[in-house]
């Protein structure tokens, strides 16, 4: 039997997510700068086509043809990069993370979403876990986002097609256990609404 952590679907048809507090703050400022990441492609075409973040989140179409593949993202990528940055806010919004509580930091000991640093913070403890309602559409932006900060942290942790990291900085270890938890949250919400 499985132990469901995270979300569970309530008799009602209605699915609920449950998280401490660091977990959704952690949630809350990774799905902040992806969607920081994500404007910043869409603003500059330049930068998605070069960024190798952007080559994970936009696949080549055409493999064997680099001509044909730049003009196909170079009509797709816009729009491609605008509906993730709508599933992005969809969870953010989700999570109640507000514009005046982004904060630029990455890595223990960052400031989480809320503003707090849960290295100084002491009210951190103190604070209930939150139940997030899903809707189905919801759900579907969750599932898409997750897939994305996934994708954005492979590129950073450098993890080749076999699945070997090869970043070897002091930031690997906490970008690697994000990685890995974001995976786990991903398999969990696929599980829970398909039984």
């Amino acid at each position: 039997m499985t132990v469901m952590r995270w979300f569970a679907m309530q008799e009602s048809g209605v699915l609920l997510g449950h998280f401490e507090p660091v977990e959704a703050d952690l949630l809350g400022l990774a799905i902040t700068q992806l969607l920081e990441m994500l404007n910043a492609g869409s603003a500059d075409p330049e930068l998605a086509a070069s960024d190798a973040v952007f080559a994970r989140l936009l696949p080549d179409a055409y493999r064997d043809d680099d001509e044909a593949a730049a003009e196909f993202r170079r009509f797709t990528a816009p729009g491609l990069l605008e509906r993730k940055a709508q599933n992005a806010q969809i969870v953010r919004d989700s999570l109640g993370v507000s514009e005046t509580s982004e904060a630029d930091a990455t890595g223990p000991g960052a400031a989480s979403a809320s503003g707090a640093n849960p290295d100084t913070d002491t009210n951190t403890d103190d604070r209930q876990p939150i139940t997030i309602p899903l809707d189905p559409d919801t759900v579907q932006a969750w599932l898409r986002s997750l897939t994305d900060l996934r994708l954005t942290l492979a590129d950073r942790l450098q993890i080749s097609p076999d699945g070997d990291v090869h970043l070897t900085t002091e930031d690997m270890p906490f970008l690697r256990e994000l990685y890995e938890w974001l995976g786990m949250l991903q398999e969990e919400l696929v599980y829970v609404i398909d039984v």
